[in-house]
């Protein structure tokens, strides 16, 4: 108790001095100062109760001999459903104070070389998977946060990656019915720039001329060249390598499990019932962003928007066709420099923030989407863009570049939705205004959270599973509170991103009331990060601490042997495994090995539906 009260007084002051307000510091070095500290702090405390066992440790085995004897009295033997036993050398289980009395409240021996060889064989492979995640924020704290992120919550990592793919689909299928210069180009750019923070610029008749104009068809070629890039992120001999590597560890720790059972109740299944399982979300993840390879370095993507940006044209008021850069600065299509605390994530190109730039990645599509359609059914018309020129034909598979030219004012009203070819400001039957939230993105955000709780759970679930019928119980606690804490963090994050683009419409006559409105669900929106982030950070701190202490023989002690927790007065620690109890705990084995490996699978094939649909 002395331990864990000097870790909540150590994780107070460490809030306390994070919160400071002398410590005027952005949003992103606020976290990456705030975090640094409980992590090494939670380490160097799970270390500390590690070794502690090896000065007050116990021999249970010995201390079960003994009492089978008698040496520690005739009463408070059980059998392993808990029911007294009048007979103590017949007893198979112990009350829980019983076990104290006898044996003492101190964990088992701690070993050195038991302890490295789990944690090289169970976690060390686990970890460095996660080297194989894709990074790329422009800042490194962005960086360590996916980490953390990750780590604390694998639901919102799947959630991002499942967003990822239901998009890009999405996406194609928006454009699938638009036939006009470039589209299909604009629908692949698009998906490929949805790890990025861009913004659209419509005025000036810049989307449109960067659409309609035959000199632009030279700039989304080479975009999409710069674009295509694969030497990052993708399928390599060290990226195999190390997803096989893990696929084998874990099917040897099943192999270990099947192979070492005993009547030993505490020595039974901790590979197989911890990382092995628990874990497993990171081989589907891993693989899936292999095969993605999502462009989400920064820097790289915003050197090829400038770059490719100086080779766009405009048209001019009088008809004239002229480079960008002899009119203005703007661009079309742009990144968006650094927006503030509210738009932290969003300007975060990790794959895991993707999570809050739904809705803004659907409002950039759907501006795109716009200018395409329209200049596709006017095509169809065969009107062309200056309509005191008649149509020309084309070689049957392009439009004639004659057709799309003109003056500013016309490529902008040829980009308008019209009827009949009449450019007008109103919208044709069976079309509406576009909503602020984007066409389908509920639906998508359904699916993508339905993917990611059925990982999530299925991974968890399973190693809940199987430590509830291992002895000790207890320890599936600590794995159901990672699980829980998991699902809240992808809650929050969901719920901030929600209230995020909330606190981003923009309306022309907006009143003073919805100012305030705004202003206070962006402060919302913040918070409900800040506190997602922290829950994240000790959920990967616990969810490790929880390992170590495992290899660690901490959990081998009277209290969590007995599930005090679970069975309060009936608590007991079963002292050896019958025949029965055993077959029933291979059978919650192989359930629990049937739900991870199948979940698993199931998200991966789900992920691979979805991953090329050109």
């Amino acid at each position: 108790m002395a331990v864990f009260q000097a870790l909540q007084k150590d994780a107070s002051a460490v809030d306390n001095l994070s919160l400071s307000p002398s410590m005027t510091l952005s949003s992103s070095r606020l976290w990456s100062h705030k975090t640094r500290f409980p992590i090494a702090n939670l380490a160097c405390v799970c270390i500390f109760l590690s070794v502690v066992p090896a000065f007050a440790s116990v021999d249970f085995p010995q201390c079960f001999a003994d009492i089978k004897e008698g040496k520690h009295g005739t009463t408070g033997g059980t059998d392993n459903q808990g029911n007294p036993v009048a007979d103590i050398t017949k007893a198979t289980s112990i009350t829980y104070e019983f076990c104290q009395q006898a044996c003492g409240t101190g964990g088992g021996a701690f070993s050195w070389s038991s302890f490295s060889q789990q944690f090289s064989a169970w976690l060390l492979p686990w970890l460095a998977l996660l080297s194989q995640f894709p990074f790329g924020s422009k800042y490194k704290e962005d960086n360590l946060m996916s980490v953390i992120l990750s780590l604390g919550s694998p639901c919102l990592a799947a959630y991002s990656l499942s967003l990822t793919v239901l998009n890009t689909k999405w996406v194609a299928r928006r454009f699938a019915n638009v036939k006009y210069p470039n589209s299909r180009d604009a629908a692949l750019i698009l998906s490929t720039l949805q790890h990025t923070p861009v913004k659209v610029t419509t005025g000036r008749g810049l989307l449109a001329s960067l659409v309609v104009l035959p000199e632009n068809d030279a700039w989304w070629k080479e975009l999409g060249d710069r674009l295509d890039y694969a030497d990052t992120h993708t399928w390599t001999i060290a990226g195999a390598t190390s997803v096989a590597w893990v696929a084998v560890a874990y099917a040897l720790t099943i192999i270990d499990a099947f192979s070492t059972i005993s009547t030993d109740p505490n020595s039974n299944g901790q590979g197989l019932s911890g990382v092995g399982s628990i874990w497993l979300w990171m081989l589907p993840l891993t693989i899936a962003y292999l095969q993605i390879s999502p462009r989400c370095d920064a820097v790289r993507v915003a050197k090829a928007l400038d770059d490719t940006n100086d080779i766009s044209f405009t048209a001019c008021d009088n008809g004239a066709v002229v480079n960008v850069n002899t009119v203005n600065k703007m661009r079309a299509l742009s990144m968006h420099p650094d927006r503030g605390s509210l738009y932290h994530d969003q300007d975060a190109t990790a794959p895991i923030f993707h999570y809050a730039r739904l809705f803004s990645f659907t409002q950039v599509v759907e501006e795109f989407m716009s200018v395409f359609h329209c200049a596709s059914e006017n095509a169809k018309e065969h009107f062309a863009v200056d309509r005191t020129i008649p149509w020309r034909m084309g070689d049957g598979r392009t439009i004639h570049p004659a057709n799309r030219r003109g003056t500013r004012e016309q490529v902008m009203a040829y980009c308008h939705p019209s009827i009949h070819g009449d450019p007008v400001r109103t919208y044709p039957p069976g079309r509406v205004p576009p909503s602020h939230w984007g066409p389908d993105v509920f639906s998508r955000l359904l699916i993508a959270s339905v993917a990611a709780l059925a990982l999530q759970w299925s991974t968890s679930g399973a190693s809940i599973l199987i430590v509830y019928f291992t002895p000790t119980v207890g320890e599936s606690s600590a794995y159901l509170l990672y699980a829980a804490v998991a699902t809240l963090i992808w809650a929050i994050m969901v719920t901030s991103s929600v209230i995020t683009h909330y606190a981003a419409i923009y309306t022309e006559n907006v009143g003073l009331s919805q100012r305030r409105e705004r202003r206070t669900a962006a402060r919302v929106a913040v918070l409900l990060r800040w506190l997602a982030k922290c829950l994240a950070a000790c959920n990967a701190a616990w969810i490790i601490t929880a390992f170590l202490l495992q290899f660690g023989n901490f959990y081998d002690r009277c209290y969590c042997n007995s599930d005090v927790l679970g069975l309060g007065k009936r608590a007991h620690n079963v002292m050896q495994l019958l025949g029965s109890d055993i077959s029933a705990m291979k059978a919650a084995w192989v359930g629990g090995v049937v739900l991870a490996v199948v979940g698993s699978s199931l998200f991966l094939g789900f992920i691979n539906v979805f991953i090329d649909p050109w």
